[in-house]
């Protein structure tokens, strides 16, 4: 999804401003910062929200409904600008699907796949509302081309994740010898250090 977020930025210094741009990122930086600490908090001191069963915040489901509703968004301001509430609404609706039916179900507990939807909805939405107040040119069928070719060839790519980078930088903070990999209220009364 970062692929597709910096092909975002670079649309909207092209066809907006600078500072929408930047704003952008901003918004992305902090949706990020608030999973990745989640996952340092977790995994360098094993602190979660027991209570909600939520260990650390769901990435996959944060990027997915952040990324891809703008992405649409966008897209379809491209053709129609009154079509930007629909696609807020089809992007919202096909990424909490993705994140309930998938993430929840193969990568996260779904209370984690939920709460990164949660993240990455309200992101986008503070993106798009911002957006409203800013006209956005449209951008030449070319450049939307190549846009959307980097997208589709970034997901062809190999993936790489945090998750080594993230352990590493929790572990030095903590001063554990390992990283958590499971929350003690899961484990039942095993180790909850692997």
């Amino acid at each position: 999804m970062l692929p597709a977020a910096m092909v975002v930025a670079a649309w909207l210094w092209c066809t907006a401003s600078r500072k929408l741009a930047l704003f952008w990122l901003g918004v992305l930086f902090i949706a990020y910062f608030v999973v990745g600490l989640s996952k340092v908090l977790f995994k360098g001191w094993g602190i979660g929200l027991e209570s909600l069963d939520i260990a650390v915040i769901s990435g996959h489901a944060m990027n997915a409904c952040l990324v891809s509703t703008v992405v649409l968004s966008l897209l379809f301001r491209q053709l129609d600008h009154r079509l930007r509430w629909l696609a807020l609404g089809a992007g919202l609706l096909s990424t909490w699907w993705f994140s309930v039916q998938y993430v929840g179900q193969t990568i996260h507990p779904l209370p984690e796949a939920i709460a990164g939807a949660v993240v990455g909805s309200a992101a986008a939405c503070v993106f798009l509302f911002r957006l409203e107040r800013k006209e956005v040119r449209k951008i030449p069928r070319t450049a939307l081309m190549l846009g959307l070719a980097i997208i589709m060839l970034s997901t062809s790519i190999p993936k790489y994740t945090a998750e080594k980078l993230l352990n590493s930088f929790a572990v030095t903070l903590s001063g554990a010898e390992r990283a958590f990999m499971q929350p003690h209220w899961r484990t039942r009364g095993e180790s909850s250090r692997l």
